[in-house]
Formats: structure tokens, C-alpha cells, sequence
């Protein structure tokens, strides 16, 4: 993969879930400005949503198998995939940025709402579906999920441009939980890749959100919060496990 300075990647999947946590309570406590981060993860890893459960989600033994990591993240939604030709994205907001962001659905439907226009400035006919997935076509290649504390809003999209998507189903189950949209469709069917170059998809999601501040050093979150939420809770076994 290709270094870029506006890509800020940590080396394991714990590190990185742990630094957008870092992000969101660090704001939160210091009354910081909106921020945006984008990653990408260089191996694959499953990442589970808050409440998902371990057994029915993911195929643990193929994951052990191949050396995939299990992650959990502190925010709700659905346990994804993710890896090269997966850019994450990450947006901390002030609950006051927009009367949109008083209610969890409005605050998914607002920030991926920008989203969606910026793509759409770039041609694909890119529609907010569900919960707050993106999708062209009826075909989904971004969901995302909420974390809210006090005074700060974080949410966090995966958005699939040059993956695999025929691993997807190689490590994740079928969820028991859908949107109406999904109609029952395999991984294969109901998930693609949007057809934007990395570039390109780069530049379209941080014009969603200038003039926002982009992290572009490890440097941009107190070290000691970093290193505290790796290891009490993202890093912790019995964390991850706990469901």
C-alpha cells in the first residue's frame, strides 16, 4: 500500500480502534474542534460492533486458521471485514455542530448524507440506505456505525473501493439482524466495491468536511489516553470475547 500523508494508519487493528476512541474522548474532555481521520487497515481483521455476539457473527476457526484478528469496537452497528482496499473513516463532531446530531439517526443520516454528495460530485448515483449504509444500485459498499459521550458525537464508516469481497464470507456469518434492503442476499451479492480510484475517494471525503482538522500525527491524542484504551479495553481478550 502506498504511504499517503493524509492517512493516518496505526500497525494492529486494536491500535487503531483504540486511537479513534482516543479521538472522541479527548474532544470530549478538552471541548476540541471537529476532526476527521482516515486509515486503512494493511491485513485483514473482523471488527465486531459493540453488542454483536462472537459465535454467531464470525467463523472464529478460520479466523484463527489464517491469523485474522478479532477486534471490538466501543460504537454499535454490524461486525465487518476490513483491510487493503478498505478506507475508514472517522468524524468527531460538538453535539451542537448541526440540529441534525440531537438524535442518533439523525446524526448517521447527516454525516453520511455529506458523504454521499461528495461521491455523488463524482459520478457514482450514491444513495443513504438503512441505518446509515452507503449503496449504488441496491448494492452496499459502506456501513457505519455511532458512539456518543457528553458534549462530542463520533461516527465511523468503512468504505470498500478494492477489496475482496469474496473473503467477506470466508470469515463473517450471514447476520441475523438486516435492513428491509438486503432482501436475504449473500455477502457476495449485497456487498461491492465503489468504483472510485483511492485517490480520488480520498479527496472526496475530506471536502465533505473542510475545513475539519485531519489527524495526520500519532501525536494529535494524549499518548497515556492512547495507550490506556489499547490496552484495558481494544488489546483485552476478555473484552473482545465478552459477548
Amino acid at each position: 500500500m502506498t504511504p499517503d500523508p493524509f492517512v493516518l494508519t496505526l500497525p494492529t487493528v486494536h491500535e487503531n480502534l483504540a486511537f479513534d476512541e482516543a479521538m472522541l474522548v479527548d474532544a470530549d474532555e478538552r471541548d476540541g474542534p471537529p476532526t476527521m481521520r482516515l486509515w486503512e487497515q494493511a491485513d485483514f481483521a473482523v471488527v465486531l460492533g459493540s453488542s454483536r455476539r462472537l459465535a454467531d457473527e464470525v467463523d472464529i476457526g478460520r479466523c484463527r486458521e489464517d491469523g485474522v484478528a478479532v477486534a471490538r469496537r466501543t460504537s454499535g452497528g454490524g461486525t465487518v471485514l476490513i483491510g487493503p482496499g478498505a478506507l475508514n473513516a472517522t468524524v468527531v463532531l460538538p453535539m451542537d455542530y448541526a440540529p441534525e446530531l440531537v438524535t442518533v439517526d439523525g446524526a448517521q443520516a447527516y454525516v453520511l448524507g455529506r458523504v454521499a454528495d461528495a461521491l455523488r460530485e463524482r459520478g457514482p448515483a450514491v444513495e443513504v440506505r438503512g441505518s446509515g449504509d452507503l449503496t449504488v444500485a441496491g448494492r452496499k459498499f459502506s456501513g457505519s456505525a455511532q458512539r456518543r459521550l457528553r458534549r462530542r458525537l463520533m461516527v465511523h464508516a468503512t468504505i470498500l473501493y478494492d477489496f475482496p469481497i469474496a473473503r467477506i464470507a470466508r470469515y463473517l456469518r450471514i447476520p441475523g439482524r438486516q435492513p428491509d434492503y438486503r432482501g436475504g442476499r449473500t455477502h457476495e451479492d449485497f456487498l461491492m466495491n465503489l468504483a472510485l480510484g483511492r485517490r480520488i475517494l480520498i479527496e472526496s471525503i475530506r471536502s465533505a468536511w473542510s475545513p475539519s482538522n485531519l489527524l495526520t500525527t500519532t501525536s494529535d491524542v494524549p499518548q497515556d489516553l492512547l495507550e490506556t484504551l489499547r490496552s484495558e479495553k481494544f488489546s483485552d481478550r476478555s473484552w473482545i470475547e465478552r459477548l
